[in-house]
């Protein structure tokens, strides 16, 4: 079985431009490339996906380039836009630039190319005669990322993005031996403006191939890899290992199989397995403990990822006195929060923090004794919670019975 009949098992394939040339592609394990929008100096979850697949292929011996658009970032891929996009300072790009080429150099070995590389030293009238002449504008015009603009309204540079992914690709065809272009489902306009291209410059007899990847989606169709807060960042300063971790906890059964396959190098027998076990209890959460530690190793490590397997026990055992405070806040971090700035009734903090629905159901709470703040049981309705007696002056918890767990964040 090749990886690409198991990426077929995984559900990851989506479209393919040629299967005869996929076929030359794999007998001959010649190149293949992915392009990374620098759009943030951090990926995501989902672009993590991207960066998954193309690793399973150099991991079968087909060589990985990573392509950063340091050039197509300047204007912004209309795909899946409704609205133009914002156009970053060119400041802002290089330092994003740089964050993703050691992000990337941290997770695997490829190599990493800039495509602002192939632009800066061309002008305007170059790029008009040697990549403007190739493509016909009816031909963009019939491209969804185009067409599903062109009634809201597109500007000339967004409009000139699809020829620009287009070059690059024959660009790494013919100067890289790069046979292959990966993108999301998104991504087939740009990747077979880059075929035909190639078709143009080298022929009909090109070894050039296209294939796309089902977007990832979660059980209720909306995009994977955000929580409430936003978005799930490979970055550990911006999403704490912890969060990226509970984040995956919280998936449902259905999403939890997919991302195994999809996200995780186990074997797909092996996680029919996994899925087994976990229907016979599905409320222990096995897959989803499972597909939690999987992740949170392959991008930080298997010592951080036993930690934030250990403060998620500590934290579903109510057994969370030995956690450090820096633990304790991340273990938090994900559950129902406040921003205070002054002293606050509890009765208040409970009604604003949904722990309850009303101000006499909270005050039942805490005189049933219910409710306890830093450890400490509350037992006045009355009570006034301070930052004084915060933890590091930042933060306090509240807990509910003896599981549930609501944050205050200091201002």
């Amino acid at each position: 079985m090749s990886i690409f009949d198991e990426l077929r098992q995984r559900n990851v394939i989506n479209n393919i431009t040629n299967e005869k040339k996929l076929e030359e592609f794999i007998r001959n394990k010649h190149s293949v490339y992915v392009g990374i929008d620098p759009s943030f100096k951090s990926m995501h979850l989902g672009n993590y996906y991207t960066l998954i697949t193309i690793n399973r292929l150099a991991k079968t011996g087909f060589r990985p380039y990573i392509l950063i658009g340091g050039a197509t970032g300047l204007i912004g891929d209309p795909s899946g836009k409704k609205a133009e996009r914002k156009v970053l300072p060119l400041d802002v790009i290089k330092n994003n630039i740089e964050c993703l080429t050691r992000q990337i150099k941290g997770l695997f070995e490829c190599e990493i190319i800039n495509n602002y590389d192939f632009y800066k030293n061309m002008n305007i009238l170059q790029f008009l005669r040697d990549v403007g002449k190739l493509i016909n504008v009816n031909y963009l015009l019939e491209k969804e990322i185009i067409k599903g603009r062109l009634e809201s309204g597109i500007s000339y540079a967004e409009f000139s993005y699809n020829l620009i992914q287009g070059y690059d690709f024959l660009n790494l065809y013919k100067n890289h031996n790069v046979w292959m272009q990966i993108g999301g489902s998104d991504q087939w306009g740009n990747i077979t403006t880059g075929i035909e291209m190639i078709r143009k410059v080298c022929g009909d007899e090109n070894n050039a191939v296209g294939l796309t990847i089902n977007l990832l989606t979660k059980e209720d169709g909306t995009k994977f890899g955000k929580s409430e807060k936003g978005a799930i960042y490979l970055d550990p300063t911006i999403t704490s290992p912890y969060q990226m971790y509970q984040f995956l906890i919280n998936q449902t059964d259905v999403d939890a199989r997919k991302l195994l396959l999809a996200l995780t190098f186990i074997n797909v027998d092996e996680i029919s397995s996994i899925m087994a076990i976990h229907n016979e209890a599905p409320f222990k959460k096995e897959a989803q403990k499972r597909l939690a530690f999987e992740i949170v190793k392959d991008i930080h490590g298997e010592t951080i990822a036993k930690k934030c397997e250990e403060i998620s026990a500590k934290l579903f055992s109510g057994e969370i006195t030995s956690l450090s405070h820096d633990d304790l806040y991340d273990a938090l971090s994900s559950t129902p929060s406040i921003t205070l700035s002054k002293p606050t009734d509890v009765i208040d903090i409970l009604v604003e923090l949904n722990v309850c629905p009303s101000k006499s159901n909270a005050r039942t709470l805490v005189q049933s004794k219910s409710i306890s703040i830093n450890g400490e049981l509350i037992e006045d309705i009355n009570f006034i919670v301070d930052k004084n007696k915060s933890i590091d002056n930042k933060f306090s918890y509240i807990k509910k019975g003896k599981k549930n767990y609501f944050l205050i964040n200091w201002d």
